[in-house]
Parts: C-alpha cells; structure tokens; sequence
C-alpha cells in the first residue's frame, strides 16, 4: 500500500498528505482523524519528509519495526526508481515544451494537494481561536520576517507550552475539541 502511495504522488511532503489519508483514514480505516492529527503532528517536528516520517510512525504504530520498514520501504522506493528514470532518460528531453508543460500542470495539482492537505489537517484538528491565533502569528513570521521553518516550530513550540500547557481551569477549552 505504501508502495502505491509512492509510485502515484507526485510532489512528496505535504503533498502527500491527501494520498495517506484517502487509503490510511478514509479506504482502509487504519486510524481516526485525532491519530491522522497526531502522526501529522509528530512528522512535521522531526527532521526528514513529511510523507516518510508519517509512513515510519504508521507502520510502526501498526506492526512495529519490521511494519516501519515495510512502510518506509514500499513509500521511497518508487521515487527512487522514477528519480533514476528521469536522471537517465528524460534529461534530454527536460527543454521539450510540452515537458516544461507537464510539470507546470503537475505544479498546479501539488499545490491544490497542499492546499487540501491543510483543509483536512484543519478539519481534524478544529484548534480554538487561540491556536488558530498562534498558527497565523507564524504563518506572518513565515512569510514576512522569512524566519527558518525550524525556528518557526521552535518557537510555536515555546509558545504553545506556555499558553496550552499549563493546567487548564473550569472554563478554558483544550487546544483541539474533542466534540464536533
């Protein structure tokens, strides 16, 4: 299964991220949205792709160390295998105009699949206003001060600790609902 989410995503990352959760959510039922959140969640703070973490942590999650390297396994190899295709074949004709137009209308679909991929992040997790807040304070360090992502990350991080993680009283809500 992961073999064929390798073999048909174009884009890698957060491209992905629609792929894994059509055939690990919503065909195969193998985790909930809050697990799709966490994996997600978990993925992005450690260092590598998004898509092979999120194989490494499901597969682990699933049948441990040997479920993990099947996972990560079945998820690269085809990309290696088209890597080497394009390396040994398609350098010769990358100046074709209707190659250059290919990847243009594929950099299109990967950019509608990021765009995706954050709707039904956001949908899973239904933060609260103060993490919607937090989100677009580091989206606008993202974009305007062009912070390094892992700053980004460390910093939300810092932030988050602070305004989530101390004891919560009666009438503070979690980060995320748990009801619809």
């Amino acid at each position: 299964m992961f073999f064929k989410i390798g073999l048909l995503t174009f884009g890698g990352g957060f491209a992905m991220l629609p792929v894994l959760t059509h055939e690990l959510r919503d065909r195969r039922q193998w985790m909930t949205d809050k697990e799709l959140a966490d994996i997600v969640s978990t993925a992005t703070v450690f260092p590598g792709a998004i898509s092979v973490n999120s194989a490494f942590l499901q597969g682990l999650r699933m049948r441990g160390i040997p479920g993990m390297a099947a996972a990560v396994t079945g998820l690269v190899t085809p990309s290696l295998l088209v890597i080497l295709l394009i390396a040994i074949f398609l350098s010769s004709y990358a100046a074709l105009s209707t190659v250059q137009a290919f990847f243009k209308g594929a950099a299109a679909a990967v950019t509608a699949q990021i765009a995706y991929a954050v709707y039904i992040f956001g949908q899973s997790a239904r933060p609260t206003p103060r993490a919607i807040g937090l989100a677009l304070a580091i989206l606008a360090l993202l974009i305007f001060v062009k912070i390094h992502p892992m700053v980004a990350i460390l910093v939300s991080g810092s932030v988050g600790f602070f305004l989530f993680g101390r004891r919560r009283g009666p009438s503070e809500e979690p980060i995320c609902r748990k009801d619809g």
